[in-house]
């Protein structure tokens, strides 16, 4: 029984710092590109900073979609297009403005429509 307990805290220790790893770490990372759609942010109680949170289709540069998150301490310009930086745990960590003629062509063309 000892040593099954000991096991067991072997491995939460191990999965603890496993996951400590993956969230600082940066591994896992990926880059996606937004455009910013004012209708699509509201305002939220301010947390750390950040007052506007902002729902808005991503794409990768493949042109994979899916729906991103992230809070912001402003409102963004409209139509701007965003290269975002996402991590596993999270989530968006940092953003930039780009032009449009820098995004990947199959980013372009999906964020485009």
């Amino acid at each position: 029984m000892k040593r099954l307990l000991q096991a067991l805290l072997a491995l939460a220790v191990v999965a603890v710092a496993g996951a400590a790893v993956l969230f600082w770490s940066g591994i896992g990372t990926q880059t996606l590109y937004t455009q910013i759609d004012n209708t699509r942010c509201v305002e939220i109680a301010p947390d750390a900073g950040m007052t506007h949170e902002y729902t808005l289709p991503a794409v990768d540069a493949e042109g994979s979609a899916e729906q991103i998150t992230f809070r912001t301490e402003r409102v963004l310009r409209e139509g701007a297009y965003l290269k975002l930086t996402v991590a596993p745990l999270r989530g968006v960590t940092a953003w930039e403005e780009v032009q449009p003629d820098t995004l990947p062509q199959a980013a372009r063309e999906k964020l485009s429509k």
